[in-house]
């Protein structure tokens, strides 16, 4: 099985960096912005929906429903790192590895029975643990996660900022399992206040909104961060599946 790596984007046609770290990447954009995308874009297959469909759940549910078996990359990936190192060490994939890591990384999901997958949400290497490589529970990472078919999976359109919480809730409430590969992390720039892409629609309002939202569907598994020292806002989230 090959999964199809798809980039959502949105209004960030000069400034797409996924398509360099890994290879053969699909960008998929409104159909508005085709022809900006194309020309800053040479090479990259592009790939449309109406413009009619507005808002990263609303793309995210319409691609995994276009593409079926797809693993989805934010624009603002630098590249793919391997998450166990050596004392001061950084290993980088380049961009063939990283899209046979997720090629793999796909195809041992779906012999597992899995329907969501990705990779560790942490690039600290004292994260990692050699005993447990491969989670089973728990979170992915809105701006690296893959859905195969077959799954109950759907995005909802109410939820603005937080799709990848939908998801993983979503996943554990119906399949339980994920697939999650903690030997390996994408590393992503800083995008909360950002021209174009979801900072368009983030804002404090929105994130309070899909808490409530999200504590609604799912219940008290979905908490406010107790440790306030890093957060960025005051709605940053955790959740705690119980099993």
């Amino acid at each position: 099985m090959e999964v199809k790596i798809v980039i959502p984007s949105h209004k960030r046609f000069d400034r797409v960096l996924t398509t360099s770290a890994v290879d053969n990447a699909i960008l998929c954009v409104a159909e508005s912005q085709k022809t900006l995308y194309q020309k800053c874009n040479k090479g990259i297959e592009v790939v449309t929906h109406p413009d009619s469909v507005i808002g990263l759940a609303r793309k995210r549910d319409w691609i995994i429903k276009h593409f079926r078996n797809v693993f989805m990359l934010d624009d603002d990936i630098n590249c793919l790192k391997r998450v166990y190192t050596g004392k001061g060490e950084t290993i980088q994939m380049d961009a063939n590895e990283a899209y046979n890591i997720i090629q793999m990384t796909a195809n041992a999901a779906k012999d597992a029975s899995a329907y969501l997958f990705g990779f560790s949400t942490s690039p600290a290497p004292v994260s990692f643990s050699s005993w447990n490589p491969i989670a089973l529970t728990g979170y992915v990472t809105g701006c690296a996660h893959g859905v195969l078919e077959g799954s109950k999976l759907w995005y909802n359109p109410d939820i603005i900022c937080n799709e990848d919480y939908w998801i993983s809730l979503l996943n554990a409430y119906y399949h339980r399992m994920i697939w999650k590969d903690t030997r390996f992390y994408f590393a992503q720039k800083e995008t909360f206040v950002n021209r174009g892409g979801l900072a368009e629609f983030r804002n404090l309002d929105a994130e309070e909104k899909d808490f409530h939202l999200l504590r609604k569907v799912f219940g008290d598994v979905v908490e406010l961060r107790k440790n306030k020292t890093n957060t960025k806002h005051p709605f940053q989230k955790s959740i705690k599946l119980p099993f």
